[in-house]
């Protein structure tokens, strides 16, 4: 009998402050997992954001600056790889005799120039020619056996 009394108590109570009840039953349950929706969480970013608000926006001031460098280091790495393989074709050309490993460098610094040139959507045809050429020749020179 009192359990009975004191459960009517408390409805009677939950009743009466109805929006109080309802408040904490939002803030701190989800009903269903399809709802996201927490006034609490809500709240707590909104606090964050409003604490931490120059923070982020430094933040994404020195992403912007990293993603900058990375691009600016990436084009310099590319000239310095187009510099390279166009002097080795210069020295094919020339009649100059490279090693196996040398020509197999200059082939994986192709595979690495064409990554750095689909990730900036660029492209380099005289760059290609002389690859092409720089191939042609690397094949020749495994046929013949005509490394230095």
């Amino acid at each position: 009998m009192q359990q009975e009394t004191t459960l009517k108590m408390i409805f009677d109570w939950c009743l009466e402050h109805w929006s109080f009840v309802l408040f904490v039953l939002g803030t701190f349950v989800q009903f269903t997992p399809a709802i996201k929706c927490s006034p609490f969480t809500a709240i707590c970013k909104w606090i964050g954001k409003a604490a931490n608000g120059e923070v982020l926006e430094r933040i994404a001031g020195l992403e912007k600056r990293a993603d900058e460098q990375r691009h600016s280091i990436d084009e310099n790495e590319m000239d310095r790889i187009r510099w390279e393989v166009l002097d080795f074709a210069n020295d094919c050309r020339n009649h100059i005799k490279h090693t196996k490993d040398e020509f197999q460098h200059i082939i994986s610094l192709n595979e690495k120039y064409h990554k750095l040139l689909k990730k900036y959507g660029d492209e380099n045809g005289v760059f290609d020619a002389e690859y092409k050429y720089i191939l042609e020749l690397y094949r020749e020179c495994q046929r013949n056996n005509s490394f230095l």
